[in-house]
């Protein structure tokens, strides 16, 4: 039954098999019995369609048209009763995790052992999983359009733990509320289960507004802050009760991170910043900004600052970004904005080493998330082929629909393999090693990942049809997918960039190394 639902009554098919008439009918849908009668005139598909199918269990024509959203919004409505029996149930084998859509989830999920993934990261895959499953997919249908992200939510990821988890520093208890809890053996392969499961949700506005300040803006302060402003400012937002963004990017620099404009200038206690800053994610509610600055003479003479969004002379816009006004993305404006020299995250000058330690990370964190959205176009196109027909069949018995799943997979399973061993050398290495060793290898892989969105996004359009057009129907997921994937082949690092510095640096190590 719905929560909140009374005790439910119980039918057989063959009783939900009388009510089969306009003005009288009901359907079965996945165990649960509905009486949609006076809704019959109202279906978006014409009553046709619903009156033809009156007291039947339409559990697999439903899915094939509609998105399990649908149920979720429109069901509580007219659900009145179970059927016996309930809905059918699949054999789950031991080990197992989820809901077994094959490559719907990473291989250690459904089948394969793991020389990674201990006891505590099942469990934490759990507390995560339960947690998006009951506070995330079930109610963001109401709030992923608004400007910012439901407070009382992030409150909860805070309370729960999940904010921690993501600032690439270990489990910062120390600075958490009391009884706020994480993994004893917490390691980068708990945070990769964060952003891993949170992705499951589909859609990157959401993803961005919940895990963006943590993961990539709370990250350079806990690596290189000073414990004066860890106090002043890592709490609140792993609490969930302030909001920071990472602010980088100017109109004439992105990826070109030695190429920043905006200046500060040292007047004894303070500096004095002036410029302005562009595609600031969470830009538009961050209560902190740890912002990249000029303050010397040459390029790339760049210092972090956290700049708090109360100082005089500070403004913010909004940016129109394509189905993503929830991750609160903002063009900054700093007139003279005088902030603390206490405020400054490391040396002065020393900021472009700062800023490349924080690309690993962010990189890492869009990587996960490109490669989970990934898989869930690569699900979605598995679950519909195994329901659609066409021609006479199944869209799973027509081959060139097998060639598409195939080369998904591949790719898909392919790259969450390296992602996992560059997450083991992130779990092994010092940091000073890690710097050194995988910077490159981690560009190729952000490059890597998102090449394999685009190309699982395009072909579950292929897959989906018009139904990948529709954001409200049962191919909702692909059609937003199909707009989200610049999102990822951009930020943190272009794809030819990335590929540019990761060759460089092959010919570089090469020359210094190998035996030519």
């Amino acid at each position: 039954s719905f929560p909140g639902a009374a005790m439910p009554k119980s039918f057989t098919l063959s009783e939900v098999a009388q009510h089969n008439k306009e003005g009288d009918c009901w359907i079965a849908y996945d165990g649960k019995v509905y009486d949609v009668t006076k809704f019959v005139k109202f279906h978006p598909g014409g009553k046709k369609i619903l009156l033809d199918h009156c007291g039947k269990d339409v559990t697999a024509l439903f899915k094939l048209y509609h998105h399990e959203d649908v149920i979720r919004k429109y069901g509580p409505r007219f659900y009145i009763g179970d059927l016996q029996g309930g809905a059918s149930q699949k054999p789950r084998l031991p080990g197992t995790f989820g809901d077994m859509v094959c490559y719907g989830d990473p291989a250690w999920y459904q089948r394969f052992n793991s020389p990674y993934y201990k006891d505590s990261h099942k469990q934490w895959r759990q507390k995560v999983r339960d947690f998006t499953d009951r506070e995330i997919i079930p109610t963001m249908n109401n709030w992923k359009d608004d400007g910012a992200p439901p407070p009382e939510l992030v409150k909860k990821m805070g309370q729960a733990g999940l904010l921690a988890a993501m600032t690439g520093s270990g489990f910062p208890q120390k600075y958490l509320d009391p009884g706020v809890t994480g993994p004893a053996d917490f390691d980068y392969f708990h945070e990769l289960i964060v952003y891993d499961e949170l992705s499951r949700c589909g859609h990157s506005g959401v993803i961005a507004a919940l895990t963006n300040g943590p993961s990539i803006g709370l990250s350079a302060i806990m690596a290189f802050g000073s414990e004066q402003l860890k106090q002043k400012v890592v709490g609140d937002v792993l609490m969930g009760r302030k909001y920071i963004a990472l602010a980088i990017s100017e109109a004439q620099a992105g990826s070109d991170v030695a190429g920043l404009t905006c200046e500060a200038k040292r007047e004894g206690d303070e500096y004095v910043v002036s410029g302005t800053k562009k595609w600031i994610t969470n830009g538009m509610y961050a209560d902190y900004y740890v912002t990249a600055v000029k303050t010397g003479g040459k390029r790339g003479a760049l210092t972090f600052l956290v700049i708090d969004a109360n100082s005089p002379g500070f403004s913010r816009r909004k940016l129109d970004i394509r189905a993503s006004d929830i991750s609160g993305t903002a063009f900054l404006e700093f007139d003279n904005v005088r902030v603390p020299v206490a405020n400054r995250i490391g040396a002065e000058n020393e900021g472009f080493k700062l800023i490349m330690h924080n690309f690993n990370h962010e990189r890492f964190f869009v990587t996960v998330v490109a490669l989970r959205l990934s898989r869930v176009c690569l699900e979605e196109c598995i679950k519909y082929a195994l329901l659609r027909e066409a021609f006479g069949k199944k869209l799973a018995d027509q081959p060139v629909i097998r060639l598409k799943i195939a080369a998904m997979a591949r790719q898909v399973e392919s790259a969450q393999a390296w992602l996992e061993s560059v997450t083991y050398q992130l779990c092994t290495m010092p940091h000073a090693e890690a710097m050194q060793q995988l910077g490159d290898v981690i560009c190729l892989m952000k490059a890597q990942a998102s090449k394999v969105y685009e190309y699982c996004a395009r072909e579950a359009t292929m897959v989906f049809g018009g139904n990948a057009l529709y954001s409200q129907g049962v191919g909702k997921k692909i059609e937003s997918a199909v707009g989200q994937v610049k999102g990822y082949q951009i930020p943190a690092g272009a794809e030819d960039v990335m590929d540019d510095f990761g060759a460089r640096a092959a010919f570089k190590r090469s020359r210094l190394l190998a035996k030519l």
